[in-house]
């Protein structure tokens, strides 16, 4: 077959045609496929509907009755499957898609964040966002980031596959494209399925380092970006539902109140018949489709969550009492143990069983976290979907909290039946430097992340929570080796730094691979910035990591990128990597320094 012709001597050769009615995923498709092009070879490919006259080559986006003649169908795709077909003057781009339709519309849900479904529907103004402006089409809806929406990522794998485009950021500066005036592809067809199913890293910048890295964006941007990584997936949430908010407007009735007067408005008495019996018609309504979520509650597609509050002053009735007495001795000496896991799911399995009868199919979602990590001594229902609570963020420097991580992820993994999800944490040491108000020594481990991700996957894991936001590369990675855990963690860091920084990357990969080394060698903790359960971040940041030594030699490196970037986006990227790094590291460690000296 003759290879696929786009774009010819700076001349479109091509026509992307859509369904009169297509779908959001597709309508957002077209114009993604027509502003790469655009980019890369300044040939504006049309965006016509199938009703309309057309001639010559054509893109199929989404379904159309010329996908159905040659045999297509979005509905004949699993969730999140996509195709990339190339047939004599057609090339399709098709997946499965969220239809819109007024029961669609209308599907209750909230996400781990308590956004409701129809929230994630963003309304952006879309060729302003790709740097455009002075193009018009309108606000632009884009697929909900959990709706279907396997064309939009077919034209995303088509980009980076064939186009080889890369996304490492949210601005245009951070949008790689190569430049041609000829552009063709070839190949044979292409069905994809991304490994994860749930993947929930939805990065905001709003932490220095990404912040920094990204420079400046918009929030229209980020929507753009987080679709462009293949974020979302699967519907599934578990976080906090029992907090305070819920409980006073919903959880009023006093028979299950805690009997802690400590804790009244804030936790609920778990083993009481009466409590059970309401949230178990609460999870049914949800299934049902009645009703709404009290504000703040959690539960979306087959998941309905189940998620106490944070604090131990527990009910103290004789029952509640007597489970809690159970679990008394199983403290780790980690943040992660199970002195209230007989506690907590004795009620999750209550619930369960309740509704196990009337919805086999669906799930109750609940966290294994903090003093509810450890699996309890009874085997838990089929029914509910466990995620774990792992600190990631340590595994690198702290053998133990691994360890005991990993002790009671295999626990759970030995137990449960229901499809398990993870949360994971990589909000250490910048949640608390950010909160203390210093600065801490970068803490990137990008190979570290790759292998856990890896192996996470290989274990069966369906969906992941990150909290806490990573670097730039890390964060890029970690999205990489979730749709494919088989790929080449060190091939996409070089063509990172290679496609990002031009002339500049080999010492700003130097750079980079020179900060991971110190941040995960255990030999830079030792007692007492090392703690049997934790490290101390702050004065192991520049007292251990980032020496004096080390600073010059970092500060060498930046020193080497900048004389070789080029004018131009090198140099405004390298600029970018200066300010939010360097100068974080810098302004650290000549704090320390102060501070030691005026002790």
């Amino acid at each position: 077959m003759a290879p696929f012709r786009l774009v010819e001597d700076g001349h479109s050769s091509c026509t992307i045609v859509t369904a009169d009615a297509p779908t959001p995923a597709a309508r957002l498709a077209a114009m993604e496929l027509q502003a790469h092009v655009l980019e890369i070879t300044g040939a504006d490919l049309p965006i016509r509907r199938e009703s309309e006259p057309i001639e010559g080559r054509r893109i199929l986006i989404g379904d159309t009755s010329a996908t159905h003649r040659l045999g297509f169908s979005g509905s004949a795709l699993a969730p999140q499957e996509s195709l990339i077909a190339f047939r004599p003057g057609v090339l399709v781009l098709l997946g499965r898609d969220w239809q819109d339709t007024p029961a669609n519309r209308s599907e209750e849900g909230r996400t781990m964040v308590g956004e409701t479904l129809a929230g994630t529907r963003y309304r952006i103004d879309y060729w302003k966002a790709v740097g455009h402006p002075e193009r018009s089409a309108g606000v632009v809806e884009m697929p909900g980031v959990y709706d279907d929406q396997g064309t939009l990522q077919a034209v995303y794998e088509f980009l980076e596959r064939f186009l080889e485009v890369r996304w490492f950021g949210p601005a245009p500066l951070h949008v790689l494209t190569p430049h041609r005036r000829n552009l063709a592809v070839e190949g044979g067809d292409v069905r994809f399925t991304p490994a994860l199913q749930h993947r929930s890293a939805l990065p905001a910048g709003n932490w220095p380092f990404l912040h920094g890295q990204w420079g400046e964006f918009s929030q229209d941007q980020v929507h753009l970006f987080w679709r462009r990584l293949r974020e979302g997936g699967e519907r599934w949430a578990g976080n906090h539902t029992f907090h305070r908010a819920t409980i006073q407007s919903t959880f009023t009735d006093p028979e299950y109140q805690s009997k802690n007067p400590k804790t009244q408005g804030s936790q609920l008495c778990y083993s009481n018949p009466k409590l059970i019996a309401k949230v178990v018609q609460m999870a049914r309504d949800y299934f049902d489709g009645r009703g709404t979520l009290p504000e703040g509650w959690k539960a979306v597609g087959d998941y309905f969550a189940l998620v106490p509050d944070d604090n131990m002053n527990l009910c103290n009735c004789a029952e509640c009492s007597a489970l809690l007495q159970r679990g008394s001795a199983r403290k780790t000496g980690y943040f992660s143990s199970g002195e209230m896991s007989e506690y907590w799911f004795t009620f999750v399995n209550a619930v369960a069983h309740e509704v196990r009868k009337t919805h086999p199919k669906k799930y109750i979602a609940t966290l294994a976290y903090w003093a509810y990590a450890l699996p309890p001594s009874f085997a838990m229902e089929p029914n509910v979907s466990v995620a774990p609570c792992l600190h990631t963020c340590y595994y690198p420097v702290h053998a133990g909290m691994k360890s005991n991580d990993f002790a009671f992820y295999e626990g759970w993994r030995a137990r449960t039946q229901a499809p398990m999800f993870l949360w994971v944490y990589y909000h250490h040491p910048m949640e608390p430097a950010l909160i203390g108000r210093w600065k801490s020594f970068p803490h990137i481990m990008v190979h570290d992340t790759a292998r856990s991700m890896q192996r996470f996957l290989r274990d069966g894991v369906r969906g992941i929570f990150e909290c806490g936001e990573q670097d730039q590369v890390e964060q890029y990675v970690m999205s990489r080796v979730w749709r494919d855990p088989e790929v080449n963690v060190d091939a996409v860091i070089a063509d990172f730094f290679q496609r990002y920084f031009g002339p500049a990357a080999e010492p700003m990969r130097q750079f980079y691979l020179r900060l991971e080394s110190i941040a995960c060698d255990p030999a830079n903790y030792p007692p007492p910035y090392h703690r049997a359960n934790g490290i101390d971040w702050k004065k192991v940041a520049w007292e251990k990591l980032g020496t004096p030594d080390r600073m010059k030699e970092l500060g060498g490196l930046i020193h080497e990128a900048e004389v070789r970037a080029g004018p131009g986006p090198d140099r405004d990227r390298v600029a970018l990597w200066r300010a939010a790094l360097w100068e974080w590291m810098d302004a650290g460690a000549r704090a320390a320094t102060a501070s030691a000296t005026a002790r």
